[in-house]
């Protein structure tokens, strides 16, 4: 159930970057934005969790994730082309897509692409695969935010192992070392946690009160204090280790992903009634959420009956 738990409030995150703004203030802002920016590195962190330690025919993998997350995504692409009023020639050249929220999904079906080989990989070069992510975090997140205080750099360019894809395999070494990770104190992940955000909110808050301008570059999703917080989140959930999965739970958890497709165009509804950040951040979520169940119950399974 904790993996049901972390997608549920990784989609309440996602949904809160789209709706929190500067409001209530700057410092409210920074609290807010420090906590969701961890939103999308979760749900990456998921699918490595889930499937980077299986071991399928390539058939199979792909058969699974085609009927998962095709048909919808299809869909919904035809839906924002009328709504967004999105010329079609540009997005069948490849030059734009329909819908912001929408590069997500590229993005996670590239490392789908790759993960019958990352899944031999992983399963005969564990150890060497470690190395790289450490490489990656040194090249993707910690040189970065060198750079932009003017530090010393570590002198690696153009490292081949970049982006989303230390999250994707820090999702399996969680879980095949959980155990290990079950005897680290939550003290200690609660401190990593609070490291991470002060990291993001301090940096932010410098650079704020030094230029005046208020960036959000330090709670990017590959920011040194993103990093600390999402590693931490995902463990502190997997360490709670719940024994039973609950059945509400589930389908909730089980909506999230028509809840992401749907998300926009009910906020495009929502501001039409109040653009108040409260109102809109809890409305879209709550009705994208039950626009999700309704399609989990009664359309999946009944309808469709599709079993992934």
């Amino acid at each position: 159930m904790a993996i049901d738990i972390i997608r549920i409030l990784a989609f309440i995150f996602i949904v809160l970057l789209h709706t929190v703004n500067i409001q209530y203030g700057v410092n409210i802002w920074i609290l807010l934005y420090g906590v969701i920016s961890i939103g999308v590195n979760l749900f990456i962190m998921i699918s490595g969790y889930l499937l980077l330690d299986k071991s399928e025919k390539m058939s199979v993998f792909f058969k699974k994730r085609i009927r998962g997350i095709f048909p919808l995504f299809i869909f919904f692409n035809i839906v924002y082309i009328f709504v967004n009023k999105v010329k079609i020639m540009p997005v069948l050249q490849g030059k734009e897509i329909v819908a912001p929220h929408f590069w997500y999904i590229y993005m996670i079906l590239g490392l789908y692409f790759i993960t019958p080989w990352l899944q031999k990989v992983l399963k005969f070069a564990k150890k060497e695969t470690f190395i790289i992510l450490v490489l990656w975090f040194l090249c993707s997140i910690l040189n970065p935010h060198f750079i932009k205080f003017d530090l010393p750099r570590i002198p690696f360019s153009h490292f081949p192992i970049t982006e989303f894809i230390g999250y994707y395999i820090l999702g399996y070494y969680i879980k095949v070392d959980r155990n290990k990770i079950k005897k680290v104190p939550f003290s200690i992940i609660i401190i990593i946690y609070l490291i991470g955000f002060f990291i993001s909110a301090i940096s932010t808050k410098y650079v704020l009160l030094k230029t005046g301008n208020r960036i959000s570059d330090f709670f990017d999703k590959n920011s040194l204090g993103t990093f600390f917080m999402t590693v931490s989140f995902f463990t502190f959930f997997i360490k709670l280790d719940f024994k039973n999965r609950n059945e509400a739970v589930k389908i909730v958890s089980n909506s999230t992903y028509f809840a992401f497709l749907v998300h926009l165009l009910v906020l495009k509804i929502v501001v039409k009634f109040s653009d108040e950040m409260i109102f809109k951040s809890f409305t879209t979520v709550i009705i994208s959420i039950l626009l999700g169940i309704i399609y989990e119950i009664f359309v999946r399974k009944f309808f469709l009956k599709i079993k992934l």
